[in-house]
């Protein structure tokens, strides 16, 4: 049994993975399963101190193998960690394109917060050939791992602060239900004990007034807020920020049906802001909010 947020996250991998199915199989693809399952069969039968050996050089140069994909401003590489990783990649300018052309619209010299940015696929878009200045947000431990790497594999570690935290209205400790053999997915804050999961890990939650008033990092001029199920509390641990005259944009997934979706657009729009943009998919929506001068 999972919560509404955890079955949506859900589906919403196996669409990242769909992603990877678009394209027709290549001739050798076959041939390089076949050869990929003969070297498995034969590693397990190695003994133990060969074995590592062998797995460990050939699963490091697998990982230092990244993934080129070409973008207008420039091709982006991309660590494979399994397959929702590669199918966030592939899917960078497709997915979302309105999320993209956000992106294009942000003035030079901008400080953007990417809040929920997993692997970094919007994060990395945002740095690439620009002057703006990226705060990523991740919380789990696999997702973050692939996300710094993707920044190290690009050369956007000076443009980009990822951290290894998750939003919320106040200071917390909370456990994900995200398992770390299963990178790039997303995961549920909302899990109960009783219920099944792959795995469950801590983390540390702050607000956004917190970072801001506390931790001194910069005030963003562009937030993204793409966190089903915790989107509510991150607005609501933003309600100075949201104040402050250089915060001039949000783009959020919101269920706008929902009760929660309604009273996230209530909290947005008290701290001066209309929406201006709206992008449905399924049955929620990327929402643009502008501040009003």
């Amino acid at each position: 049994m999972y919560t509404a947020a955890a079955k949506f996250q859900k589906d919403l991998m196996s669409e990242y993975v769909d992603e990877l199915e678009k394209a027709p199989e290549d001739p050798e693809e076959e041939y390089a399963k076949k050869e990929f399952g003969l070297l498995m069969y034969r590693l397990q039968k190695l003994p133990p101190r060969s074995r590592a050996r062998l797995q460990s050089a050939f699963t490091q140069k697998m990982v230092d193998a990244t993934l080129a994909v070409d973008t207008p401003k420039g091709p982006l590489s991309f660590v494979l960690l399994g397959k929702s990783s590669a199918g966030r990649a592939v899917s960078l300018l497709t997915r979302q394109p309105a999320t993209i052309a956000w992106i294009d619209s942000f003035k030079p010299g901008s400080v953007f917060w990417d809040i929920g940015a997993s692997v970094g696929v919007y994060s990395l878009y945002a740095a690439l050939g620009t002057d703006t200045k990226v705060v990523a947000f991740e919380p789990a431990a696999v997702n973050y791992y692939l996300l710094a790497a993707n920044c190290e594999a690009n050369r956007l570690y000076d443009r980009i602060d990822c951290l290894l935290l998750g939003l919320g209205r106040e200071r917390a400790v909370a456990r994900l239900e995200v398992s770390q053999f299963r990178p790039a997915r997303s995961f549920s804050f909302r899990g109960k004990s009783g219920e099944p999961h792959e795995g469950r890990q801590a983390a540390v939650v702050l607000s956004i007034d917190q970072l801001v008033e506390d931790y001194g990092l910069p005030c963003p001029n562009y937030i993204k807020i793409d966190a089903p199920g915790a989107s509510e509390a991150i607005v609501a641990g933003a309600v100075r920020t949201l104040q402050r005259p250089d915060l001039r944009e949000l783009h959020l997934e919101v269920r706008a049906s929902s009760k929660g979706g309604q009273r996230i657009v209530e909290m947005v729009k008290a701290g001066g802001f209309v929406p201006t943009s709206t992008d449905a998919h399924g049955d929620s929506a990327d929402v643009t909010f502008v501040r009003v001068d």
